[in-house]
């Protein structure tokens, strides 16, 4: 299974360009509200056609701007799962299912059947949408997809409007449910965790572009952008200078980094660095380190299981001072079970940070 996506569209606040070629099965999409993410599978599915470019499915063409070539959305083998599932209100649970399968009513009833047991929802088969929980919705909605047979199933934002127990309780269903399709199955969130979990591939999008595209867990934590840095939770982005071909140094705590080979291929770009908050290390009293900072403790944010420190700078006359877009505030993030340091807003303390765990990132 392939999927190929060219296109280019002029929108009212950015212009979508994308270019993509993929043979994975489960694709992630993250990007915050507005960059993009739903519109592009709108295209993929044809409810929207872009200004130009070329769309396949394997080697099927399902639009080109040059051939004039525009499939219809039913006609695309595309299924397009909505964030409120978009089931027949009008119909039970059997009858929104059997109306996508092709063929006699004999067969009909026998394939719904099939899936119903499939899904476990054959016990609510005669009721309405409105009756349903959001996991009968939801597996009503994919019993239905089901029934198209299609080669690409597009998810956006699936599991949105539920609670959190809700959620990762459907994000697991949906797991099982799915692990024998052999097709390509798309997932748009805003969630970090579900993406990470559901996906081999993952696409960042900003601003109708793709600013990071890769293997899920090598974005997560090697990403190469401000904007991809971000969307997987690197929350402490600072400044950055080339000081030689091998050299990093940033300015804000005077730091040097070597960058390896795979930096060096587009170290002329990098301009930023990135550290995630479960590395920067929070060190206790008596504790030695040689890369170690002084820092004010400007606030703390007390969680179930862990504690985010707002640290700041100590004032010093041989940093450099840092511009209003690289303010020097950092995020540390602490396991309670693990740490046992007293962390005192108003107060100071010492952090050491690895440079191993520095990432280099473009603009």
């Amino acid at each position: 299974m392939s999927l190929s996506v060219e296109i280019k569209s002029k929108l009212n606040i950015f212009e979508m360009d994308i270019s993509l070629k993929t043979t994975s099965k489960r694709i992630g999409i993250l990007g915050a509200s507005g960059s993009g993410k739903s519109m592009l599978l709108k295209y993929i599915s044809g409810i929207i056609a872009p200004d130009e470019g070329v769309i396949k499915l394997n080697d099927e063409i399902l639009f080109d701007s040059s051939k004039k070539i525009n499939i219809k959305p039913q006609k695309r083998n595309v299924a397009h799962m909505f964030q409120n599932y978009a089931l027949f209100p009008t119909m039970s649970v059997r009858e929104n299912i059997e109306i996508i399968i092709e063929g006699n009513k004999e067969y009909r009833e026998k394939k719904a059947s099939e899936l119903m047991k499939r899904f476990c929802i054959d016990n609510i088969a005669n009721k309405m949408p409105r009756d349903l929980s959001g996991g009968q919705q939801q597996r009503v909605a994919l019993a239905r997809i089901m029934a198209y047979e299609p080669k690409l199933i597009l998810l956006d934002e699936p599991f949105s409007a539920m609670d959190s127990d809700l959620k990762d309780k459907l994000q697991m269903e949906l797991e099982d449910m799915v692990a024998d399709y052999d097709g390509i199955i798309i997932m748009v969130s805003h969630s970090r965790d579900e993406i990470y979990r559901f996906s081999d591939e993952l696409i960042i999008i900003d601003n109708g572009g793709i600013v990071e595209y890769g293997k899920t867990k090598n974005v997560f934590d090697f990403p190469k952008t401000i904007q991809g840095a971000k969307m997987v939770g690197i929350n402490n982005v600072l400044s950055a200078k080339i000081k030689d071909d091998l050299m990093l140094n940033i300015p804000e705590i005077n730091l040097d980094i070597k960058l390896d080979k795979k930096e060096l291929a587009y170290s002329r770009n990098i301009n930023y660095v990135g550290i995630k908050d479960i590395d920067i290390k929070i060190m206790k009293p008596d504790e030695v380190s040689e890369n170690s900072f002084d820092m004010n403790i400007e606030k703390v944010y007390e969680g179930i299981e862990d504690i985010k420190v707002l640290l700041s700078i100590k004032k010093d006359p041989d940093i450099v001072e840092t511009s209003e877009a690289t303010k020097n505030i950092f995020i540390a993030r602490l396991s309670k079970s693990k740490e046992k340091i007293d962390i005192v807003e108003g107060s100071s303390l010492k952090i050491s940070i690895d440079k191993e765990k520095v990432i280099p990132l473009e603009e």
